[in-house]
Parts: structure tokens; C-alpha cells; sequence
């Protein structure tokens, strides 16, 4: 089908050093045509699923498609299958292994999600797939359930219903090892026991390439639940290996990072998420095992064209089984709980960077499920919130979605010591986005992303029983609510743990969307909003600041990409370029970002924001300069704001002063704060 064919060539423009530049991407990368001949392997490959199913009838199209192009082709998968929506609430993983089982899977590494729920679901998934398991740095021997499932052999007669440490896949008449490493810190990002240990995956690695070396294969494959970054470290580190398939930290690789481009190289590759890509890889090796030749792509499983059908057409059987095991969630979704008047933000990129009203209204319902047992701030990780809530009538269903991982609430007596030193977690790796991110009750706090992790929180403050706030008392106690996930220690929370370990935590019996479902039942109708509870600080756009609330906002929205990784400074009174009012109305709109070229003559296709560019100007905001021009760098008037914010937003705002003078980042920030809350 003309949506999957490609040239099968090199694309090698791309190195470590330059690949941040490809994680943004909103649309798939345009196929072009393969050459007749096949290669010596395709790899089709789906990571971070997470229990996503409604496109895997196209899904599966997709892959019998590649199969039918090229006799030589394996898929796998890189973990995270479960979690995530009501088909995992429902069906605990099994409903995405039958799929999975009749896919044909060649091999699947297990994800730290695979353990949300103990050993035990896990070991049924095992034990019902049709492929196997890898896992060469964990070690599953102390695990009741587990270990019986386990085989040491690396064989190509590896079968399902079991783990091995590596199988061999034969296709093509060659031989190709692949391993499995899941990332160490799956024994606090999850809930695997104490009875399995996670090793370091580098050395796990190089023990495992030097055994299969030491046995003859040298076309090796890492199925890698890791995480972009680290996948980067291990071909940098362990030689021998030639394709890395990762998962992990939803990246979405619009080409093949490539490693070592002028020896012997290793391509990292990932999808994103949710199943919305399906990857390929088609590579070719010369008869020393290094790769020579390849070609990649990513499918959009859910593309669509002009009248809204999508492109890929839907497996009657997979949609027939899909209708079959909906009708319970169906029922289950139905059901009203709560009502709200406003949307709930509970958008991954925002609660895993600042206050959202979602996030507040988690924590209100954590706090007050948790208030009989003594309980004066609530604590809860945005990794825990994985999607929004429209405004009107709010469905079980809804909130099952939002938090699908059915914590127990406890509550841990902590000094304020210990309580700052959590929220320096929470903080801690906000440039990464990882869900440790905080949301509270009961407490306030500041944050500075241009200081170092440990040292980023100030202004820690407690609420009192009248509704005022004071400054934290680090020697005071006080009771936390959270869930049992973060207090044994889950996203990093080790003082929790330890608060724990200590005899200070106190289950109270009751599951978080239970606490939420409690909580809304006793409003009228839900209206929260971001109060300020949690604030980043900048040095020059502070509480006394006009534009202090709209900085806020669109910081914890990501829209000033000069601020996503750090720094303390806004520069309200600096007047605002044109290539960053392009950037902010792009991301601030969310509008897809199509693949870089020149919108304009002076903006090439390789600058860092040409992407945003032409994504402003395919949505008519910026129209260009008389002879194609755009002048990136100079400044945007005043009159120039309020037309493209009527271009963007459909009304032109009041801007006070000359038009032709040059518009402050303070006062646009302000009017697109404005217009993005209407």
C-alpha cells in the first residue's frame, strides 16, 4: 500500500549530538519508495502502548501490510503494555496479549509498568504469551510467581510462556540475537515486590553481548525499556550491539539516532506512544555482522485524509473482538460521578511541570479522604494523572482513565524537613518531564529551575486551620496523605520510604479514584482553578509583576521553550522578537508541527524553530514580508500583535500606545494569556 513503501537507503544525517532535534514532532515522517529488493531484516516495532486498543484493528493492517512487502521481518515490542486505559482496568493486560498472541509477537521486553500490580499479573501475561519474555537484567529466581516462567538458554527455539535472558530469531537464513533490558528503576516505579531485583543495566548489557559474541551471533538486537537518554548511554558504552529498540520515555525518533556513524554503528529507534506509530526499520548487514545499509520510517496508524477517513483500513476480526470486549467498559464508562464547570488540565506535559486545577482537585480529594485520619497536606505524583476531564458531567469512566493505577491512600507523619526534601524530588528532574512532578493540598511552594536539583524549592508553606498560610517548621511533624506507591518510595520518593520503613505510615483502605469519586460526590459541581499553590520563580517577573500570573501559566504550559530547561529570567521589559511570537502562538495554539522546511527566505530549514514557523504560517498567523521575507530577529509592534493574535484567537485585542512601537514580552505575554482563557 502506498503509505507504507519507502526507499530502502541510508539516513545517516543524523548524530547523538544533534538528536534533541527530533523529539518534537507532531506528524510522521513522509514515506518515500523502497527499492524491489528486501532487506536482510525489517523490524516492526510498537512501544508504550499502554493499553491503548481502539487503533490496533489498524494496527494490525499496518503490520500484515510491511509482512506482505518483505519475507524478512520480526516485531517486537518494548514494554509497557499495561496501564493506562479501561481495557487494563477491565481485562489486567490480557485483552492487549490476545492481540498481541495472534499479531505474532517475535518478542517482547517487559516495561516498568508490567509490575503496577504485583508479580502475579504479570506471570498470567507470561504464561499466556505466545512469544517470549527477555529479561537480561532482572532476576526473577526469589519470585514465587515468576520463577518457575524462567529460562537461562538463548535459543532459537525459544518458546512463550516464559522468560529468557535472550532468543534468537532466524529469518532470512541468518541468525539475529535479541536481548531485553527494563529499566533499574522499575523496583520504585512500580510495584514488582521485594523479591525481584533490577540490575544496572550497562553491565547487564556487556556480560550479555560478550556471551552471545562468545556464541557466534553477530547481529545483535537490545529491546530496551530504558528511556531515550539511556539508550543513547548504552551504544555509546557496549559495543556489539547494532539496533537498539527502545521504550520507556515516550520519544517519538522521527529518524534512527545513529551511534558511531563512521565504524560500526548502532541505530536507536522508538515510536512515542499509545500505538498511534508503528515503527520500521529495514536494515542491511555485510558478512561481518555490521550494518551498511538502512532505511527507516514511522507509520501513522490513525492518519486520515481530507474527508476524515482514516487511510489505514481497520482488520474486520480485530474490530469484531474490539465491539466484544468493549460492551462492559461501555457500561462501566457510563456511569456519572461528579460534574465540573470548568475543563480539568490533567494534560501529561502540564501536571508534570506545574499547578493544574485537575492536579488541585486531586489533591483536595486525596486530603480529604484523608483529614479523619489526621491529615493536613496531600502530596500526589503527575505521573499519576494521565489524561483531562471536559467540563459538564464526569463519568466513572473518565476518572478511571485519569487514574488508572488504582493506588491505595496512606498517610506518613513527616517533619517539615522531610516534607521540603520530598518536594526537591518532585522538582528534581522537571526538565525531563518525569511524573515525579508534585501536586498538593494544604502546602504552598516556589521553585527555580536554574538552580540545581536539591536546592530548587523556597517559600515551603502550611495552611492553618483558618485558611492562612505560615512558613514550614522543619522540625514540626506533620501528616501527609499520598498514595502507597509514593510512600514505598515510587518516582523517587526515598524519604517517604523511609518514613515508612520507620513505623510512620498509616494505610487508610481506600483507592485513589474511590477518594476522588468520594470527593466529588460531596460538591455540588467541581470549579477549581490554579491558585498559586505552586509557583516558579523568576528573578524579574515576581508576585509584584503584571505579567506575573500570565508568566505562570504559559511557563507550566511549555509555551517559552527559552525557559523549558531552566533559567530564572522572563526579560518582561525586552521587546519581543517575531521567530518567538511564532513560537509561543505555535505552542500555545498546539498546532502541529509539520516537517521542517523554509517558510520564509530568510529562515532556513534547519533552524531551531522553523518547524514553529511554518506551522504559524500554514495556520495563517504570520503571512510574511513583501519578497518572502519574515525578519526573524526584529522586533514585533504593537500593531503587529493584535493582528496576529485576531489571526490566531479570532479577536484583535486593545493594545494601548503607538502601534509601531515594539510590544514588551511582559505585555504579549499578557494578551496571549488573556486570549488563551477565554
Amino acid at each position: 500500500m502506498p503509505y507504507l513503501t519507502t526507499k530502502k537507503a541510508p539516513r545517516k544525517a543524523l548524530i547523538v549530538a544533534a538528536a534533541t532535534s527530533l523529539l518534537a514532532g507532531l506528524f510522521a515522517v513522509q514515506p518515500q519508495a523502497r527499492a524491489a529488493d528486501p532487506s536482510d531484516l525489517t523490524v516492526i516495532f510498537t512501544n508504550d502502548t499502554h493499553a491503548h486498543l481502539d487503533n490496533v484493528a489498524r494496527r494490525w493492517t499496518a503490520i500484515q501490510d510491511i509482512r506482505a512487502e518483505t519475507p524478512n521481518s520480526i516485531l517486537l515490542d518494548a514494554g509497557d503494555v499495561f496501564s493506562g486505559t479501561l481495557y487494563f482496568n477491565q481485562y489486567v493486560g490480557q485483552a492487549d496479549l490476545g492481540f498481541m498472541n495472534e499479531m505474532g509477537y517475535d518478542a517482547m521486553v517487559p516495561g516498568n509498568h508490567e509490575f503496577d500490580k504485583g508479580p502475579a499479573p504479570f506471570a498470567d501475561f507470561v504464561a499466556k504469551a505466545s512469544f517470549p519474555i527477555l529479561s537480561a537484567n532482572v532476576d526473577y529466581s526469589k519470585e514465587p510467581e515468576l520463577s518457575g516462567l524462567v529460562k537461562s538458554d538463548v535459543s532459537a527455539d525459544a518458546a512463550g510462556g516464559a522468560i529468557y535472558p535472550a532468543t534468537v530469531l532466524e529469518v532470512g537464513g541468518e541468525r539475529y540475537a535479541v536481548f531485553g533490558l527494563t529499566t533499574p528503576e522499575t523496583a520504585f516505579l512500580a510495584t514488582p515486590g521485594d523479591n525481584i531485583a533490577f540490575k544496572e543495566e550497562i553491565a547487564a548489557a556487556k556480560a550479555t553481548v560478550a556471551d552471545l559474541t562468545a556464541k557466534g551471533f553477530d547481529k545483535i538486537i537490545a529491546l530496551t525499556h530504558l528511556g531515550y537518554n539511556n539508550d543513547v548511554r548504552l551504544a555509546e558504552a557496549v559495543e556489539g550491539i547494532d539496533i537498539i529498540i527502545g521504550g520507556h520515555s515516550h520519544t517519538r525518533l522521527d529518524d534512527a539516532v545513529v551511534v558511531n556513524e563512521d565504524g560500526a554503528p548502532t541505530l536507536i529507534a522508538q515510536t512515542g506512544e499509545y500505538g498511534q506509530y508503528l515503527g520500521r526499520l529495514d536494515a542491511d548487514f555485510d558478512d561481518k555482522g555490521v550494518l551498511t545499509d538502512w532505511a527507516y520510517d514511522l507509520i501513522e496508524v490513525d492518519a486520515q485524509n481530507e474527508a476524515g477517513e482514516y487511510l489505514i483500513a481497520s482488520d474486520e476480526a480485530f474490530e469484531a473482538k474490539l465491539a466484544e470486549l468493549q460492551a462492559p467498559i461501555e457500561e462501566m464508562k457510563a456511569e456519572i460521578v461528579g460534574n465540573s464547570d470548568v475543563y480539568l488540565e490533567g494534560s501529561r506535559t502540564q501536571v508534570r511541570r506545574g499547578e493544574t486545577n485537575l492536579g488541585n482537585l486531586i489533591a483536595n480529594a486525596v486530603l480529604h479522604a484523608a483529614k479523619p485520619a489526621g491529615a493536613t497536606i496531600a502530596l500526589t505524583n503527575g505521573g499519576g494523572i494521565r489524561a483531562s476531564i471536559d467540563a459538564g458531567e464526569i463519568s466513572l469512566g473518565e476518572v478511571l482513565t485519569v487514574m488508572p493505577f488504582g493506588n491505595s491512600m496512606v498517610t506518613l507523619d513527616l517533619t517539615g524537613a522531610e516534607i521540603v526534601e520530598a518536594l526537591e524530588n518532585g522538582v528534581g528532574a522537571v526538565e525531563e518531564g518525569q511524573g515525579r512532578f508534585p501536586q498538593v493540598a494544604g502546602l504552598t511552594f516556589a521553585y527555580n529551575l536554574a538552580k540545581p536539583a536539591g536546592e530548587r524549592v523556597s517559600n515551603v508553606k502550611v495552611a492553618a486551620e483558618d485558611g492562612s498560610y505560615a512558613p514550614i517548621d522543619p522540625e514540626a511533624t506533620y501528616t501527609l496523605a499520598t498514595n502507597a506507591y509514593m510512600a514505598d518510595g515510587g518516582d523517587n520518593y526515598a524519604v517517604f520510604k523511609r518514613a515508612k520503613d520507620d513505623g510512620r505510615q498509616t494505610d487508610l483502605f481506600v483507592v485513589d479514584y474511590d477518594a476522588f469519586t468520594g470527593y466529588l460526590a460531596t460538591l455540588e459541581t467541581a470549579s477549581p482553578s490554579v491558585e498559586g499553590r505552586i509557583t516558579r520563580v523568576f528573578v524579574d517577573a515576581g508576585t509584584d509583576h503584571p505579567a506575573y500570573e500570565a508568566v505562570q501559566a504559559l511557563a507550566t504550559k511549555d509555551v517559552f521553550p527559552e525557559l523549558s530547561a531552566g533559567g530564572d529570567a522572563f526579560a518582561p521589559k525586552d521587546a519581543l522578537k517575531r521567530i518567538d511570537t511564532a513560537v509561543w502562538l505555535a505552542r500555545g495554539l498546539g498546532l502541529k508541527l509539520p516537517e521542517a522546511a523554509s517558510a520564509f527566505s530568510d529562515v532556513a530549514a534547519d533552524h531551531g524553530f522553523a518547524k514553529e514557523l511554518l506551522a504559524a504560517k500554514e495556520a495563517g498567523i504570520f503571512l510574511g514580508l513583501p519578497g518572502g521575507a519574515f525578519h526573524p530577529d526584529a522586533a514585533l509592534t504593537k500593531g503587529q500583535a493584535a493582528l496576529v493574535l485576531e489571526r490566531a484567537f479570532g479577536e484583535a485585542p486593545t493594545i494601548e500606545g503607538d502601534a509601531n512601537a515594539a510590544i514588551t514580552r511582559g505585555e504579549f505575554a499578557i494578551l496571549l494569556h488573556e486570549a488563551m482563557t477565554k
